[in-house]
């Protein structure tokens, strides 16, 4: 049976459903604490971490709205990028309230960041990878030069990836946090688009 690209999104679902049970079962702690054993800490990389993670900060993140919104000609576009900010932002906080997990204790340990929310799933995790990920969708559909496009969609792919590594790095989030934040930000990022793709099918019917 020849399995549909559409049928791939059931990965990141599972992961997200997985990932919900063991979390509230606390099973996942296990894996959490070997991954913070793997990570080396020292006085290079430290601010370097400090310093990519502000790119999934809210900050940031409304700094580069605000930009495009100045910059980028296509608005529908940007009205699009918005909601599914909007919306993906909307699903973090009501799953860091449903589940209230709290920070990791290394947080306070190591000193090297503070955050006061509930720590499942990043916000960070989830933003970079909405607004990030977005982007990368556009640039795709682009008809721009093909190493140009290659190369801005390594470089937002590889910022989603240290953005996350810096929340685990600075101890202010578990891996399964930032693992299943972005897990869940495909989810949306994938229905969403299919919903854009469905007003953009009715539109041009008209």
């Amino acid at each position: 049976m020849k399995i549909k690209k559409e049928h791939f999104i059931f990965i990141p679902i599972v992961f997200v459903l997985l990932g919900m049970i063991l979390v509230a079962t606390e099973k996942i702690l296990v894996i959490d604490n070997w991954v913070y054993g793997l990570i080396p800490h020292n006085n290079f990389l430290t601010p370097i971490m400090k310093f990519i993670t502000n790119f999934g900060s809210v900050f940031y993140i409304v700094a580069g709205c605000v930009l495009l919104l100045i910059f980028y000609k296509q608005k529908k576009e940007l009205f699009h990028l918005y909601g599914v900010i909007i919306l993906s932002t909307i699903i973090n906080n009501i799953i860091k309230i449903l589940f209230h997990r709290p920070r990791p204790q290394l947080m306070t340990i190591m000193g090297l960041a503070n955050e006061n929310t509930f720590s499942f799933p990043s916000g960070h995790a989830m933003a970079s990878m909405t607004f990030y990920g977005f982007l990368i969708y556009s640039i795709y559909k682009k008809d721009i030069d093909l190493t140009l496009k290659k190369i801005l969609i390594a470089s937002l792919s590889f910022l989603i990836f240290m953005i996350g590594f810096s929340r685990i790095y600075l101890c202010v989030h578990y891996f399964s946090d930032v693992l299943i934040g972005f897990m869940c930000s495909i989810i949306i990022l994938y229905y969403y688009i299919q919903f854009m793709k469905t007003i953009e099918t009715k539109e041009e019917k008209k």
